[in-house]
């Protein structure tokens, strides 16, 4: 098991685990755009689509690896970055 479930049922004790939701801050970064990410400090990144909208750390969880916006990447291209450090430059480029 993870650290994260060993904590739920720690805290739950015989009971049923209350409160329970993936916005809880020691286990995801959901709504942590940009923010640091609370294992590695990377930024953490954001892919939208419709209404909905999924964050996630390009270090802990894609191995480094930028995931790919539907509708940016698909209008960029090319242009699209690979990798976080790749983003930040372009971020910082006039």
């Amino acid at each position: 098991m993870t650290e994260w479930t060993d904590r739920l049922r720690q805290e739950a004790g015989d009971g049923w685990p209350t409160k329970v939701t993936a916005f809880r801050a020691g286990m995801a970064v959901h709504g942590r755009y940009q923010k640091p990410c609370p294992v590695c400090a990377s930024p953490v990144q954001r892919i939208r689509y419709a209404d909905n909208e999924c964050n996630y750390c390009v270090t802990c969880q894609c191995g480094g690896k930028l995931l790919a916006d539907r509708g940016l990447s698909q209008l960029l291209k090319k242009d699209w970055p690979k990798t976080l450090a790749e983003l930040e430059e372009r971020r910082r480029a006039p």
